[in-house]
């Protein structure tokens, strides 16, 4: 099976690593230059929660070459009208787009490869790019999951050969209502995402945190005297 991961930044690199450190071949894909040649000339390195670095192949968009299989979509979804156009060419005659973009993103690629070609995947845990071929993986090795599934109707046997692969990295549930999930997941960014923006610390700390989370006029009284100004 030919494989890839468009737009390898944070999270495609964790998940990259922890494939070909499995031994699966997968092709890390981004229009970064200079982190294509940190993956090239030192592998994936993680840090954080995990630490561990791992030989991988990456390239630049225009040197794609071939067939896929299956491609693991983690751009942007903003220019997902040019980019899957342009990844169509690279499909096989069966292959598959499973993205992991946020928001909605499988109608509108559904419109140009097929519905039936087209899978989603959310996922419960998080990173962040932090130099050339380095990610720093913030959640729990432990507790890293997936959420898989489709808007239409899922063939089982890609289904599985998908679920198969994500595996490697950590539990992954399919999803008969996959929609419900992909609106769960938006509400969740928009009540903790913007605040771990703001406070500079991760999703999983401001979730941690039930201050974080009050109405100025719902602090606790064990709110500090700080938290109430900044608020």
């Amino acid at each position: 099976m030919k494989m890839a991961i468009y737009g390898a930044g944070s999270l495609g690199t964790v998940l990259g690593a922890f494939l070909w450190r499995d031994g699966l071949d997968v092709e890390l894909i981004t229009r970064n230059e200079r982190h294509v040649r940190g993956l090239n000339e030192k592998g994936a390195r993680i840090v954080g929660t995990l630490t561990m670095t791992v030989p991988v192949r990456a390239i630049l968009p225009d040197q794609m070459s071939g067939r896929y299989d299956l491609i693991f979509l983690m751009t942007k979804q903003n220019d997902n009208a040019t980019v899957v156009g342009n990844l169509k060419n690279f499909l096989a005659g069966d292959g598959i787009i499973c993205t992991f973009q946020n928001g909605l993103p499988e109608y509108l690629i559904g419109d140009i490869i097929g519905a039936d070609r087209t899978y989603g995947c959310t996922v419960a845990w998080g990173a962040m790019l932090i130099g050339e071929g380095v990610s720093e993986l913030t959640s729990d090795p432990n507790n890293l999951s997936f959420s898989l599934g489709s808007f239409g109707r899922m063939d089982v046997e890609v289904i599985d050969q998908i679920r198969s692969i994500l595996e490697h990295m950590g539990e992954v549930d399919v999803e008969t209502n996959f929609i419900g999930v992909r609106w769960s997941k938006l509400l969740i960014n928009c009540a903790f995402s913007g605040m771990s923006t703001v406070l500079g610390c991760t999703l999983g700390e401001v979730a941690d945190n039930k201050e974080s989370r009050c109405m100025p006029g719902e602090l606790p009284k064990s709110a500090s005297t700080w938290q109430k100004r900044q608020m």
